[in-house]
């Protein structure tokens, strides 16, 4: 399945524009504190690549190693993808 950078942003509940050196950010609430996370939209920290990542908790932040068990198992581990900008335009 091929879809375009737009495309997948929109799948992952980014239904606005990101643009170059912007950072944005979409919490999904659920049920227990420890199946809540956040979506990081990032075309800040490398202007060469989108970074989509998702993170542990409502805050946005990374949690630290030993707060990390607060929640499930597959937002214990780094989740992102990034794209460069030859595969965005």
């Amino acid at each position: 399945m091929e879809m375009s950078v737009k495309q997948f942003l929109d799948k992952t509940g980014l239904n606005e524009d990101l643009h170059p050196g912007e950072i944005k950010f979409k919490k999904h609430i659920g049920e227990k504190e420890s199946n809540s996370y956040t979506v990081v939209y990032d075309w800040k920290s490398d202007p060469a690549k989108i970074r989509v990542e998702v993170r542990p908790g409502l805050s946005g932040y990374m949690p630290l190693a030993k707060d990390l068990k607060k929640y499930a198992l597959w937002l214990q581990t780094e989740n992102y993808v990034e794209f460069e900008p030859e595969t965005i335009h």
